[in-house]
């Protein structure tokens, strides 16, 4: 049986995305929600679009309902393409929030409230765009009361 041997950058990414989901699984009742999750070693191929992270309601009854409740990227590079190739996007389809998790530049972009815009990419963009340090508090918009520091999403130095 062979083992896959990710490269250092990548590991810190699917560190975090552990971490992250983790927490997610624990501030999200699985009555309610479902907490999907990427595996870190899978390659997506170019041009196709698979989130790290996403929240969905668990039993959702309308189809605005079966829109994800929060998705979040991992960046392991630059994260300015996610925050506007992937962003003009997820927020083309509607998502109301999502993270972009920079685990490099040891920051967590929030972008929230998906608004049109003909220059953006995808004629979509995110009226809130917050840049958060590793100290800041963060919490998903459906969950405000569950807060964590970025520094607890991060892999250690």
């Amino acid at each position: 049986m062979s083992t896959t041997v990710l490269p250092a950058h990548r590991s810190l990414a699917a560190t975090s995305q552990r971490m992250a989901e983790n927490w997610l699984r624990n501030v999200f009742s699985p009555d309610l929600y479902t907490v999907l999750a990427r595996d870190p070693k899978t390659v997506v191929p170019d041009g196709d679009y698979t989130p790290d992270i996403t929240v969905v309601r668990a039993k959702p009854k309308t189809d605005a309902e079966r829109l994800p409740v929060l998705v979040i990227d991992i960046e392991d590079a630059d994260a300015a393409y996610d925050l506007a190739e992937q962003a003009g996007r997820t927020a083309a389809t509607g998502v109301t929030e999502y993270w972009v998790l920079d685990v490099i530049a040891r920051k967590l972009h929030i972008c929230r409230d998906p608004r049109p815009d003909a220059d953006a990419p995808h004629g979509f963009c995110y009226k809130q765009v917050r840049v958060c340090s590793p100290n800041a508090l963060v919490a998903p918009q459906v969950a405000e009361l569950h807060l964590a520091q970025v520094i607890d999403l991060l892999p250690r130095e």
